[in-house]
């Protein structure tokens, strides 16, 4: 269960407020602390990262998917492989 408490903001913060997602003001106050928490940053930098190499290697597909030569079929294959983890954890 949450507390109430009386929080002055500056009108500044306010409306910086309103750029942060959330219907409510404590669903805002909310998300803007849970982006500021430095374990979030890190799992969020890493999910980059997956994405970043997810994307290198749709990009190393689409430069081979014109050739129907079986080694590269394969290749393919290893490299979906090799970043498959990304769709099992969705």
């Amino acid at each position: 269960m949450g507390r109430q408490h009386t929080t002055w903001i500056s009108d500044d913060t306010w409306e910086r407020l309103k750029n942060i997602g959330g219907d409510s003001i404590s669903k805002k106050i909310s998300n803007a602390v849970k982006a500021a928490d430095p374990d979030e940053q890190m799992l969020t930098r890493a999910k980059m990262r997956q994405l970043e190499r997810a994307k290198e290697v749709l990009r190393e597909i689409s430069r081979d998917v014109q050739s129907t030569n079986v080694d590269v079929l394969e290749d393919i294959a290893d490299r979906i492989e090799e970043v498959w983890f990304l769709w099992e954890a969705q």
